[in-house]
């Protein structure tokens, strides 16, 4: 017959040598959440060199920066809150409706 250790014996009566399970298990389950959720908003699309994307946010100063990726190369422009003016050639009109949605019809 085979005779139980003394830490064994301990281990059987104290009910908080479980909470290093608990502590591992919880680990386990965010990680296995982070990962879900990042695999749910495509973040792995905007690191593939295959996939073209905009990206448009405000800096800490408020000015607009448009980031724009196209392949390898990355491109930030910075947006002047000056109007634009010059001459061009009308491509068309852009509707707004009321539920917000806009509209672009091209000029034949």
């Amino acid at each position: 017959m085979r005779r139980k250790r003394f830490s064994d014996h301990l281990a059987d009566d104290d009910p908080l040598s479980l909470v290093p399970n608990l502590f591992d298990l919880s680990i386990v389950l965010a990680i296995a959440f982070l990962l879900t959720a990042l695999g749910s908003m495509s973040v792995s699309d905007l690191v593939k060199s295959s996939t073209e994307w905009t990206l448009i946010r405000k800096n800490e100063s408020g000015q607009t920066e448009v980031l724009s990726r196209k392949g390898e190369s990355l491109q930030l422009q910075k947006l002047s809150p000056r109007k634009a003016g010059g001459q061009g050639v009308r491509l068309g009109v852009a509707y707004e409706l009321d539920n917000g949605e806009v509209i672009y019809v091209p000029d034949k």
